[in-house]
């Protein structure tokens, strides 16, 4: 994906994002919508979680490093305002910076501006999914390049990096295909975790669907029973059981 696609996916979502939390300043009880995927979490917690990321990361970026994160408090402001100031101020700052460009990350593997492009783009896609998924449960759909880039990312950052022993086994395999985009993984389950290639390969389960409803799995929104499968279905509940991103 490059840059302008990134920026793109941040600044539609993002919007979307700042439209919901304008909504729920003005409406009694909309705030105290949960997240049905996110037990415990409401929209008030997901909209300051937001803020306090996209705040977080504008922040370092302008800084040349990471900023304290105990700094990062809400303003004398509403909450959607914040939220929309933080995140007009994220855009503008990655807009001017070459992806290829040296910074600070939490990836070892990419330490560029690069990464946080990717990482926010992803990040307001997810969360706007959540958002909208508090007021009736039928969030507009993900496009599929978008959810295929999600589940990329799981996997070249969050599982290797943050949790790379998760979902460690005895080589145990799962095939995820998606069906309206070109995205395939095979997932290998080793002694020391896992293990990733895109491959079209016979494994011990397949789950086939859309590139959104793939994401949300992995992502644990949604579980395996909203995929078409085929084999070990165990191994489906398993990830649901021990991944978390």
């Amino acid at each position: 994906m490059t840059q302008q696609g990134y920026a793109q996916w941040l600044e539609a979502e993002g919007r979307r994002l700042d439209e919901i939390a304008a909504r729920a300043e003005t409406t009694p009880g909309d705030w105290q919508r949960p997240i049905p995927e996110c037990p415990g979490w409401d929209l008030e917690g997901l909209i300051g979680h937001c803020a306090g990321v996209w705040t977080f990361v504008g922040s370092s970026i302008a800084a040349g490093g990471p900023v304290d994160r105990d700094s990062i408090i809400q303003p004398d402001c509403t909450l959607s305002q914040w939220h929309a100031d933080a995140l007009a101020r994220l855009t503008a700052e990655l807009a001017v910076r070459d992806p290829s460009d040296p910074y600070w990350s939490f990836n070892p593997r990419d330490q560029t501006i690069g990464f946080w492009q990717r990482r926010m783009a992803n990040e307001a896609v997810m969360h706007r999914w959540d958002a909208e998924s508090a007021f009736d449960g039928t969030p507009n759909p993900i496009e599929p390049a978008a959810a295929v880039d999600g589940i990329d990312e799981v996997f070249d950052f969050f599982l290797p990096v943050r949790q790379p022993s998760v979902f460690a086994g005895n080589g145990e395999t799962i095939h995820l295909h998606a069906t309206d985009a070109d995205g395939e993984w095979v997932i290998t389950r080793t002694s020391e975790g896992l293990e990733v290639a895109h491959a079209h390969r016979k494994s011990d389960v397949a789950a086939r669907g859309p590139a959104q409803d793939l994401m949300l799995f992995v992502w644990g929104r949604i579980g395996p029973e909203t995929l078409e499968t085929f084999g070990n279905y165990e191994l489906l509940e398993d990830w649901q059981r021990e991944v978390r991103i």
